[in-house]
């Protein structure tokens, strides 16, 4: 069913759009709600048939908290998105379990995200403004020694399942400027929404002014036609339907990268006319990572038996589900699995049962308990491919070697026009978070309004 969202379930009439916006997810929601509290009048134009984008968080039957097939942590106490979640009154508890490692057949508690990354990343160089190399260029390199083959093991392991990057393409200038950031926004503390990450998507929704925006669903844009200071959308349902043409005075892209790197002849692609050449190199620079979640509920914490203290986190650099997680500190009986990078690759195209069987098996492995004991524990489970979701096309972009100036270049607007959001636009090395998301929507908005300003005083 078609569904328009107002703000606050208000109509808004026929009266001219400021701007449209493309895509509801943080990045969206947060430009529409900047705008409209400018006093600009903005449709949202929305694929799916719910808001929140790479957001999605399960609740129901089975399931004994919300659980997150999509987001789930927000990083550093000092982010937008912390400051958000205080001022919108949304409570989180702060991660901060044990770490155990699997590896070769043992298990062993540690601290820090791997044992020896934080020597082997010390190491990234300082490159100069021509250089760049990729992350496995550097582990030969600079980290050739034997000693190290563990640590380099388990470092590739971590770009691979958390940058979701593949090594021989992910670009060493932009995992430095990350780590920078990450320094900044304290992001070595992580926490966990209460009550769902799909409060902050409904957060921002709220704070779109009611009479001024307006959200529309399960609204695919096929074709954006524009010239200086106008725009016409054309979009269809999910059936092929057409659902008529949008126009504005701007329009902000808040459209996931992998959508926007679709061939135009691509179920679901966005065709620009006239083409957006100077896009092109930017487009290239960047790569959607690939990443597999499932998440199981349990009829209790089977796992606790097999370790002292309270476990957050489980490393297996060994399996094809190389990272699981508990709820703690929310005492409840579930476990998430996260597949990135090559690793989601090993997931792609399997039916939805053969994956989870196959992380059950690698459950069982990395937990050496057997997949009987597993069985038997099991309520409900769920899972999510982000490279095979046609209004994603991946989880999250990162940079590809040589393209550190195409975040800024995919950002940059076009005639006054076109403006452009989403974590993959972000700046200060922070793309790939939903805080990223979060400051490149807000951003682009402002250059929207600043825009508008310029050519208000002509």
């Amino acid at each position: 069913m078609l569904e328009s969202l107002d703000a606050h379930a208000s109509g808004t009439g026929a009266s001219p759009t400021d701007v449209l916006v493309l895509g509801a997810g943080v990045s969206g929601l947060a430009a529409a709600a900047r705008l409209t509290q400018a006093g600009c009048t903005v449709r949202v134009l929305e694929a799916r048939d719910r808001i929140g984008g790479r957001v999605l968080t399960l609740r129901g039957e089975g399931w004994p908290v919300p659980v997150e097939l999509g987001a789930e942590f927000v990083q550093g106490r000092v982010s937008v998105l912390f400051k958000l979640a205080e001022q919108g009154g949304l409570p989180v508890v702060e991660l901060n379990g044990s770490r155990v490692q699997s590896h070769a057949g043992q298990l062993a508690r540690f601290d820090g995200r791997f044992p020896g990354l934080e020597e082997i990343l010390s190491q990234l160089p300082e490159l100069g403004a021509e250089e760049d190399q990729s992350f496995a260029q550097f582990l030969a390199t600079c980290c050739a020694d034997e000693s190290l083959a563990d640590a380099r093991d388990l470092a590739r392991t971590w770009v691979e399942t958390y940058d979701a990057a593949d090594p021989d393409r992910l670009s060493v200038r932009s995992l430095l400027r990350e780590r920078r950031a990450e320094r900044e926004i304290a992001a070595d503390r992580a926490f966990r929404l209460v009550t769902g990450y799909d409060a902050v998507p409904k957060a921002l929704h709220q704070g779109i002014a009611a009479e001024r925006g307006r959200v529309e669903l399960e609204t695919i844009a096929t074709e954006v036609r524009w010239s200086p200071g106008a725009v016409s959308v054309e979009a269809s349902d999910s059936r092929g339907a057409v659902r008529g043409s949008f126009t504005a005075r701007r329009l902000v892209v808040a459209l996931p990268l992998g959508v926007l790197q679709a061939p135009p002849t691509e179920p679901f692609a966005i065709r620009f006319t006239p083409p957006l050449a100077q896009k092109d190199a930017a487009l290239r620079g960047l790569e959607m990572g690939h990443v597999v979640k499932l998440v199981f509920a349990f009829k209790e914490r089977f796992w606790e038996r097999l370790f002292p203290d309270e476990v957050g986190f489980l490393i297996a650099s060994d399996e094809p589900l190389q990272g699981w997680w508990t709820g703690y500190p929310v005492y409840a009986p579930v476990l998430v699995g996260w597949a990135g990078g090559p690793a989601a690759d090993a997931f792609a195209g399997l039916a939805t049962e053969q994956r989870l069987d196959r992380a059950l098996d690698s459950l069982g492995r990395t937990l050496r308990v057997g997949r009987a004991e597993i069985d038997r524990e099991i309520v409900t489970c769920s899972t999510h491919d982000w490279a095979a979701d046609p209004f994603a096309r991946g989880a999250y972009s990162y940079v590809r070697v040589g393209g550190i100036e195409a975040q800024a270049a995919l950002a940059s607007p076009v005639e006054n026009t076109l403006f452009f959001a989403g974590e993959a636009t972000e700046l200060d090395g922070l793309q790939a978070t939903v805080h990223g998301a979060l400051a490149a929507g807000q951003r682009a908005a402002d250059e929207v309004l600043q825009g508008l300003k310029a050519e208000s005083v002509r």
